[in-house]
């Protein structure tokens, strides 16, 4: 098929496009250009702002696609934009959104269903509304796809990802805690750890587009992907420490505190003030999906940052040293006896 791809730089589309390529298709890249990729002569590129109509008339001009993925779209121009440029044109438009378009919903529980999509939203919160503003955005994208399909059947996926792990993740979101382990530690678990999420491996999400861009069953709908294991931030990090071959020297303090003090909870990436689970039968049945169970793939991230590991805390490290300084005043309060496993600056 012929493709046209908003993004292909990053962590999770450069893994969508790896595995397009694997299946033959033809791609055309569009983005900015201000990221390197690693695709050399095998795909065709557009370079520049998807917001400025021009780009997306040169792309368009550079022949007739079949398909589209869209993992770059943060706000309604954005989609709505391609909808209208799009229209008519495609076979199908697959747009990759995020499980937080449901934590902004008011009165909802874990796990969450597609069809609790719609319902009244939480208010913005008057400090630190970033999160609320990306899931808002994330929502209004939908919200025009499904516009265009009921006005004009225009044939639309949804994919909701919670937090997706994999090779090659820039955010380094997991070398946060894998850095801290291998290091030694300790590991500051902001309340304990506790918070539940149903990861997701990138390759998955790869696989569910490859698999399905001619599926027209999934016309007209949004659809989870996550793992099938609940898991929480506390046995992620057991589990990791186990596949360094290290002790995993956990100290629980409640977020409140490490706020209070000044320190916050930044330096642990997947500490959550919700549980992130999704009910993914839907996926299952139309799509076909299947995550890769949790075991095999965090077997595969160790083996990968272990490959690769500097021998330094180098993720979120800004936060490192006042970390170790609160390590140590709670030995000396709380546990003297460990005063001796040896809370250094240098872990």
């Amino acid at each position: 098929m012929r493709i046209l791809f908003f993004g292909g730089t990053r962590f999770l589309g450069r893994a969508i496009v790896h595995r397009l390529l694997q299946e033959g298709h033809s791609i055309t890249l569009l983005n900015t250009g201000k990221r390197p990729d690693p695709f050399s002569t095998h795909v065709r590129r557009v370079l520049g702002d998807r917001r400025d109509p021009g780009v997306l008339e040169k792309a368009l001009a550079k022949g007739e696609y079949d398909a589209v993925v869209d993992v770059t779209a943060y706000q309604e121009k954005d989609t709505w934009t391609a909808v209208q440029a799009l229209q008519g044109a495609i076979e199908h438009f697959i747009h990759v959104s995020t499980a937080a378009v449901y934590l902004i919903r008011d009165a909802l529980y874990p796990p969450f269903r597609e069809e609790q999509f719609e319902g009244r939203l939480i208010p913005r919160p008057a400090e630190s509304g970033s999160s609320w503003l990306f899931a808002y955005h994330k929502r209004r994208c939908e919200e025009a796809l499904h516009r265009a399909w009921v006005e004009t059947r225009f044939p639309f996926t949804c994919l909701r990802l919670p937090m997706v792990l994999g090779p090659g993740d820039e955010t380094r979101r997991a070398d946060a805690y894998l850095e801290r382990l291998a290091s030694g530690g300790p590991l500051l678990l902001p309340d304990g750890g506790l918070n539940s999420w149903g990861f997701l491996w990138a390759e998955d999400v790869a696989e569910a587009v490859a698999t399905n861009l001619a599926n027209t069953t999934a016309y007209g709908r949004s659809y989870n992907l996550a793992q099938r294991e609940t898991v929480t931030l506390r046995q992620f990090i057991e589990l990791a420490a186990r596949l360094l071959g290290v002790e995993s020297r956990l100290i629980s303090i409640p977020g409140q505190w490490l706020d209070a003090v000044g320190l916050g909870t930044t330096f642990s990436p997947f500490s959550h003030p919700h549980d992130v689970l999704l009910d993914c039968r839907a996926a299952e049945e139309d799509l076909l999906f299947r995550a890769t169970p949790f075991t095999r793939w965090m077997e595969r991230l160790v083996r990968e940052f272990m490959a690769r590991w500097s021998g330094t805390v180098e993720a979120f490290a800004a936060a490192r040293h006042f970390e170790l300084t609160l390590a140590r005043e709670i030995y000396a309060i709380r546990l003297p006896s460990l005063a001796t496993a040896g809370v250094s600056s240098s872990s």
